[in-house]
């Protein structure tokens, strides 16, 4: 099997690489492939087809597609049974929505007027709510948008449409919104879309015509998805985790972290560039894994300078309140927070927190 998949990348051809981060890569097949076809291929070889998160993974496979004659190629965008999901990725409780709408051919979106929540055509023009990362404050945009204009909205001038997760938020959100005498749009979306790997991204920038061509998949047109018609062939575009990562749910010191992490992987988690950290959120984003914890992060007791634990000085960072932990009042070890911003702290490197390890494939 591995030499068959040796062969047909070979004679396949994968025109390019693209590194997102040191823990993520995009790989283009230059072979016409069913989306059925890409996606055996994608598992086969690296990890499955793309899923995109935000616009600028768009802009990178579309840079990635550059040189070729026609840009488009398969992505892990597929139809199957209606479901929920909230626009940053955070799990749904489906009970708390009900009743659901009637599926139909194009997504629907939820809509709140102080208590009454509806269920509305995406494309239609309402307020919408958004939420500020860290703070997880929400705000009403009196502007008129469709769904997708005001996630995209969102995610460029604040983080992202709000979520709701308990009913202290639901509440937060309605006195947010007591000013609008129309139904705003919230984060949530109905529809029947989802990604092949089982990524919860709710990004979608459709063309007008999304819902009348097509049944079954999509691919990259430009940066727009769009939905080709049924036996279409194109390129594909696969996803691989060039580090591999490991959350383990058994409290140590930091120095125990270090150690278990380079004896069973390669060694404890580096989040070295924004794009590292984006990688974090959409895996760990709604899966419940508390922090804070232990990372690669170390700070030299000798000179202050905090390094990652191969070796490199921490450039670009993360750290709660923005400012780096400098002594004599830091403690020595990096942990990092599981939700909102997944912020960076020191701690005392003896105190027993969950940790994250990374292996290189």
């Amino acid at each position: 099997m591995e030499m068959t998949s040796l062969l047909f990348l070979l004679c396949a051809g994968v025109c390019c690489t693209a590194a997102l981060s040191h823990l993520k890569q995009f790989h283009l097949i230059k072979r016409s492939l069913k989306w059925t076809e890409a996606q055996d291929i994608c598992r086969e070889n690296y990890t499955d087809l793309v899923t995109l998160y935000n616009r600028e993974e768009s802009e990178q496979l579309k840079q990635l597609m550059a040189s070729q004659s026609s840009p488009k190629a398969w992505i892990g965008l597929h139809r199957t049974e209606h479901s929920l999901k909230w626009s940053n990725g955070d799990a749904v409780n489906d009970t708390a929505w009900s009743p659901l709408p009637s599926p139909c051919t194009e997504p629907t979106c939820a809509a709140i007027l102080k208590d009454n929540t509806t269920w509305e055509n995406c494309k239609e023009q309402k307020y919408f709510m958004c939420y500020r990362e860290g703070s997880g404050d929400p705000f009403l945009i009196e502007q008129n948008m469709a769904w997708y204009e005001a996630q995209s909205y969102c995610r460029e001038t604040y983080t992202d449409l709000v979520s709701i997760r308990n009913e202290g938020q639901k509440e937060e959100v309605k006195n947010k919104g007591m000013n609008s005498t129309i139904p705003y749009w919230i984060g949530l979306l109905y529809d029947d879309w989802e990604w092949s790997d089982g990524g919860r991204s709710a990004y979608r920038d459709w063309m007008t015509n999304y819902t009348t061509v097509g049944n079954a998949s999509v691919h990259l047109e430009n940066t727009i998805i769009a939905a080709p018609k049924e036996n279409y062939e194109d390129y594909t575009l696969c996803s691989e985790g060039s580090v591999r990562i490991h959350n383990i749910s058994e409290r140590k010191s930091w120095e125990q972290a270090l150690d278990y992490c380079k004896k069973n992987y390669h060694g404890l988690l580096r989040i070295e560039t924004e794009e590292d950290l984006e990688v974090i959120k959409q895996k760990f984003n709604g899966t419940g894994f508390t922090g804070p914890v232990w990372v690669g992060l170390r700070q030299s007791r000798l000179f202050g300078f905090w390094v990652w634990t191969n070796g490199l000085p921490v450039g670009w960072s993360n750290w709660e309140g923005d400012r780096q932990p400098e002594q004599p009042l830091s403690n020595h070890c990096g942990a990092m927070a599981m939700e909102e911003g997944y912020k960076w702290s020191d701690q005392d490197c003896l105190s027993k927190l969950y940790f994250i390890c990374e292996e290189e494939l």
